[in-house]
């Protein structure tokens, strides 16, 4: 495949100014006296930096590339309808993804009816959207109303959580060691981002008034490789016993999430001594 090699400004503004001096004003000229010095040249780029000389003489030098003279948006209109849906859902405090982004415009392209520059169509590519929300002042923002560790608390937790396992290893039963994580399903996007325009101070992001609504999942494994059942948490009364659906063992907790007498429940049944006989 054919390589393009891109020319720097000092070069093409040294071809400018022997047309000027010594080219008599023809830009065809200088492929011959270039072509001399082992410049590869051809009449088109010529005759085009001839066109657009005087922002070519005025540019910097030194830089690669002409202000303004990169490759245009494919489509002016659709980039700018693109634009103000993502301003008006932003208004209404909703969130806006890069996906998002890229399937509506898709769609704005479509029913424009413009004939893509190229022949596999518009597809709206993951470099394309970069550039859009580049263009327009956007990026990827994380809400602000939410707290999160700082990194010297966080790294202080992981340091003493590695030298308690370290002290204590010498004396665990691998079959009776439980390596689990919990992690909370929401009936809501539970996403604390949204794309929104550079600088604003606060990220806001509307709530249909079920965020707290979920469940808890449990997935744990012993420390010699046996998967346990998966355990459901649903919020409401605890049970002394665990109903079993498909498998998957659901419990009940006044918050939904796990506490240490579900915990106690949990390893103490009879799906984790069932596990332990077949260890």
């Amino acid at each position: 495949m054919r390589t393009r090699i891109p020319i720097s400004i000092w070069r093409k503004q040294e071809v400018l100014r022997w047309i000027e001096e010594d080219g008599d004003g023809v830009p065809t000229r200088a492929i011959k006296h270039f072509s001399a010095k082992g410049w590869k040249l051809d009449g088109g780029s010529v005759r085009r930096w001839w066109r657009d000389r005087e922002q070519l003489l005025a540019a910097d030098p030194a830089s690669r590339r002409r202000a303004g003279g990169g490759r245009r948006p494919l489509s002016g209109a659709m980039e700018k309808a693109r634009y103000d849906e993502v301003v008006a859902k932003r208004l209404k405090k909703e969130k806006v993804t890069r996906a998002w982004i890229g399937q509506m415009a898709r769609v704005i392209f479509a029913c424009q009816g413009t004939t893509s520059a190229s022949p596999d169509g518009f597809m709206a590519s993951p470099h394309w959207i970069t550039g859009f929300m580049r263009r327009y002042g956007l990026s990827l923002r994380r809400r602000t109303n939410l707290t999160t560790l700082s990194d010297d608390k966080l790294v202080d937790r992981a340091v003493s959580y590695m030298t308690f396992l370290q002290s204590a290893k010498p004396t665990m039963d691998l079959h009776r060691t439980i390596l689990m994580d919990e992690t909370a399903v929401y009936f809501e996007d539970a996403r604390n981002q949204t794309v929104d325009i550079i600088g604003s101070r606060h990220v806001v992001v509307r709530s249909t008034g079920f965020s707290s609504m979920r469940i808890t999942a449990v997935l744990a494994v012993t420390a010699t490789g046996k998967k346990l059942p998966p355990l459901l948490i649903w919020k409401g009364k605890a049970l002394p016993s665990f109903d079993k659906i498909c498998g998957v063992y659901v419990a009940h907790q006044l918050r939904a999430w796990v506490d240490s007498k579900l915990l106690k429940r949990w390893t103490n049944g009879g799906q984790f001594r069932r596990c332990s006989r077949l260890c």
